[in-house]
């Protein structure tokens, strides 16, 4: 092993602490983001047990026609 004037601890790490910076600011702003979004979806889901627009709904899904028409409706 070749002998080296390097002396552990004295290398200039400034811009490992810039870029290590840099990362943790990205990832707990996208870690927040990511909260805020998934809170917002969860306010302002759409409620499942309200059927009372589930026929329009099915029609907006139907809207090409390639789905049966269901049993008892009117066929348009």
């Amino acid at each position: 092993m070749a002998d080296s004037e390097y002396v552990h601890g004295t290398m200039d790490i400034s811009e490992q602490r810039k870029t290590f910076a840099r990362f943790w600011t990205i990832t707990k702003w996208s870690g927040i983001v990511t909260v805020v979004v998934l809170v917002f979806l969860a306010l302002t889901r759409t409620t499942a047990y309200d059927c009372s627009k589930s026929d329009v709904a099915a029609a907006h899904l139907n809207a090409c026609g390639k789905l049966p028409p269901a049993e008892g409706a009117s066929a348009e």
